[in-house]
């Protein structure tokens, strides 16, 4: 494909001709004779499109990447406006909603599962696939617990308050501070003399993890209800987990797609991951504004003074040999003069799209805002006759 096809696209033999005679002109034809083929400035031409093409497209991922990621590498994002949808800040704080359970953002289901206990038995293999989230074996609550009932007529004289507020109808006369002390109290002696309920996860045989349960699930001599050993341990504990992702990986949801695989691609996924795989492509020449084609225009006039220079005057050191004499060419000043205008051409670019950069924009915006509510408030109101 050649250089005309890809940065030169729309433009017309007339437009491409006046470029030419125009970069020609600021050398020094007609009175001088410029040795440079239409070819040589087209190549010019195309690499000042490539040289702007590089900043603007750095100056979109400066400003866009975040959009950008986990959506298709088919797409192409040159010269398009991406809306900002908080994609990626909902990626980043994917995991910490999938840790807590809450899974909004998620692309995975948060499942359900079942581990059986044996009486005696403390560790159980796990699927290595399953990424626990929560295990859902805790301290039972101590109201009801061993027999404690707060409001049972064994543990208060309900004559102190008469007959007709014994058993469960003391509910409504108790201080609430009773219950709670009584809790806590059943639940301190626990800690002391018996055991907290925990659990840890370590690494299992192959494909598996292990999960410790404390304390120790104890036979109490009966499974007919499924409890082993005491009060408060049930046959089954229950645990929350994702399925690990293994060789696929999320993408966009905004876009509905859950995951792309990786089969058959040596390197990515089909989604952007970064700068080096954005869809950002050289810019069409008939695409830009006159902005963008005046500084195309200069810096390729600039690199036309180079090659001048350096690929035809500077032949045998910029001395032509004529006879009985030396001709000096002008090449060093080409030369060292095409170079300083490619420098103060992207210098100027730069500047230009650091002070465009979004973040600089809305901070001048918010400046002009406040600028602007400082001026109103100088105004004087009008007198309102009634």
């Amino acid at each position: 494909m050649s250089c005309e096809t890809i940065c030169l696209s729309g433009m017309s033999s007339s437009e491409k001709d006046k470029i030419f005679n125009r970069i020609r002109r600021k050398i020094g034809a007609p009175v001088m004779g410029v040795e440079l083929v239409d070819e040589q400035l087209e190549e010019c031409v195309c690499e000042a499109i490539e040289e702007y093409s590089y900043h603007i497209n750095n100056w979109a991922m400066e400003n866009r990447l975040a959009e950008m990621l986990g959506l298709p590498t088919t797409s192409d994002f040159t010269l398009k406006y991406i809306t900002h949808s908080l994609y990626f800040e909902k990626a980043e704080t994917k995991p910490y909603s999938e840790m807590i359970g809450g899974g909004v953002n998620t692309t995975r289901e948060l499942k359900l599962g079942s581990i059986s206990l044996s009486s005696g038995t403390q560790s159980y293999n796990i699927s290595d696939s399953h990424e626990i989230q929560e295990m859902l074996w805790y301290t039972p609550s101590f109201v009801n617990f061993y027999g404690l009932d707060p409001f049972s007529n064994s543990n208060i004289s309900h004559t102190e308050f008469g007959a007709s507020f014994a058993g469960n109808s003391l509910y409504s006369v108790m201080p609430v501070f009773d219950t709670i002390l009584t809790t806590q109290a059943a639940k301190m002696r626990n800690k002391v003399r018996g055991n907290e309920y925990s659990y840890s996860i370590h690494k299992g045989p192959e494909g598996y993890r292990t999960v410790r349960l404390y304390p120790i699930p104890r036979g109490s001599g009966t499974t007919a209800n499924n409890q082993y050993g005491a009060i408060g341990t049930s046959g089954f504990v229950y645990y929350r987990y994702y399925e690990r992702p293994g060789g696929w990986v999320a993408g966009n949801p905004e876009l509905g797609m859950n995951s792309i695989g990786t089969t058959g691609l040596t390197q990515g996924n089909g989604l952007v991951s970064g700068p080096a795989d954005a869809p950002l492509n050289t810019l069409n020449y008939s695409s830009l504004n006159d902005v963008a084609k005046t500084w195309i225009k200069k810096y390729a006039q600039a690199l036309a003074k180079e090659l001048l220079g350096l690929g035809i005057r500077g032949k045998f050191s910029g001395v032509l040999p004529i006879p009985g004499a030396e001709l000096t060419l002008n090449s060093g000043d080409l030369i060292s003069n095409g170079r300083a205008d490619q420098e103060r051409f992207l210098e100027q670019l730069k500047t230009d799209l650091e002070n465009l950069n979004l973040k600089k924009l809305l901070s001048d915006r918010a400046e002009m805002s406040e600028s602007l509510m400082k001026t109103l408030t100088s105004i004087p109101l009008g007198i309102y006759l009634g």
